[in-house]
């Protein structure tokens, strides 16, 4: 690049590595063998109804509001590498304490996992853009996150594919605690990340930085620091409200996804060949989470950012439609492509947000982001269980919808009239 001194690139060079670390740091915590028979296991090893397990969820949700900026801050002031570690080791601890807890003192082990996955929630992509910042790449951002969270979705599937054969085996308590022991080697991977510069005035000079540097800034002050540039930029308070919709009501469907299938007679606890069957069953939608990550990037480039969040909504929209048309085994492809376009709108919230928002408070910004989906999906998820317990699934799947059509298409207006330009550096 023109005007880049050795020194420069010296510096920048000394963050190369941090790409492949981050790639492996996802690869690693994506080994999820609980994610997909959590919600089974509730139902079949506590006899937990779907208002229940809605409920748990909605207090997961609460937790997560009330850790979400209060983690971010903590990221932006003593770095994201140590709030990413933290994260992973804390949320491994966490998973024990659920596998192993009974009903209803479980309820702490999942809570936990809210608490700890925050940690990480924001620091992950505040890690990745100051790198690529450093780097002067910001504009491959969506490339980046979307090939890093395809790639934890890749070990997400391999842990897919064997969840339900080692729950035939095994049991669920066993696997679950197996699942944690990944998660507790990606904390210990993510210490070999090196710190890039969290304020905008060391932006470009080398060096770690250390908590001690930034001494004089309180936590508090970075929530406030935070929420103000939120609030004070109108494109970025747009986005987050637009991006929260989305993907909470995108990722409904697939919440539901392990007692719709155990629903048409596939319980992975009774045979080893249920459990092949719910696997394969189960797959298509984490194919689908792999395949939007993977194409967030081409949408962005080909479309603009303008166009790629609203066509992303409109695909969840037409998508939506045979969920309320049918109740049929058959509709895990519907489900896998909701996955898809929920994967695909993560990085380019993403992607939006972190070029309009300065680095200082980074994480605390992303993380009013991950408020603002974990709030909008408490409303999705509470209404969606009472009527799925009620009804049907196709009840369930209706407010969520409605919501999409409705909140969706109130807050793309509002995003479209204050959307910027701004050009990629």
């Amino acid at each position: 690049m023109s005007g880049t001194t050795p020194s420069d690139s010296a510096s920048a060079g000394g963050y190369t590595r941090n790409i492949p670390l981050y790639y492996l740091f996802q690869f690693v915590r994506g080994f999820h063998f609980w994610l997909p028979i959590w919600f089974i296991f509730l139902q079949s090893q506590h006899g937990l109804s779907y208002v229940q397990i809605g409920l748990m969820e909605v207090l997961f949700g609460i937790a997560t509001i009330l850790a979400e900026i209060p983690t971010g801050a903590i990221a932006d002031r003593f770095g994201r590498r140590i709030s990413l570690a933290l994260g992973a080791l804390g949320f491994a601890g966490a998973t024990v304490l659920f596998a192993t807890l009974n009903f209803p003192a479980l309820i702490i082990g999942h809570m936990s996992m809210a608490i700890t996955r925050t940690l990480m929630s924001g620091s992950d992509q505040a890690m990745l853009f100051d790198t690529l910042r450093q780097l002067r790449r910001t504009d491959d951002y969506e490339h980046h996150a979307g090939r890093a969270s395809a790639v934890a979705t890749a070990s997400l599937l391999a842990a897919t594919i064997f969840a339900g054969p080692l729950v035939s085996v095994l049991d669920f308590r066993t696997v679950m605690v197996i699942s944690a022991a990944g998660m507790g080697l990606a904390g210990l991977i993510v210490l070999a990340l090196r710190e890039p510069p969290r304020r905008e005035s060391d932006i470009d000079h080398a060096g770690d930085q250390s908590a001690s540097a930034h001494s004089g800034t309180a936590v508090f002050s970075e929530i406030r620091q935070g929420v103000r540039i939120a609030l004070g930029t109108r494109p970025v308070i747009w986005a987050i409200l637009f991006g929260g919709v989305l993907l909470a009501t995108l990722e409904l469907p697939d919440f539901f996804i392990q007692p719709f299938i155990r629903s048409h007679g596939v319980d992975p606890a009774q045979t080893l060949a249920d459990g092949l069957a719910y696997s394969a069953l189960i797959l298509p939608s984490f194919l689908g989470l792999m395949l939007g990550a993977l194409i967030a990037s081409p949408i962005a480039v080909r479309l603009g950012e303008r166009r790629a969040l609203p066509t992303v909504m409109v695909i969840g929209i037409l998508v939506f439609i045979p969920l309320l048309a049918a109740d049929h085994l058959a509709l895990v492809a519907s489900l896998a492509l909701l996955a898809a376009a929920m994967a695909a709108a993560e990085p380019l919230v993403g992607g939006y947000i972190n070029r309009r928002i300065p680095s200082d408070q980074r994480a605390t910004v992303l993380s009013i982001l991950s408020v603002c989906t974990a709030l909008m999906f408490i409303i999705v998820l509470g209404a969606s269980s009472v009527l799925v317990d009620a009804f049907e699934f196709r009840a369930g799947f209706g407010f969520a919808f409605g919501l999409l059509v409705v909140a969706g298409g109130f807050s793309w207006i509002g995003w479209r009239r204050n959307h910027e330009d701004v050009a990629l550096s």
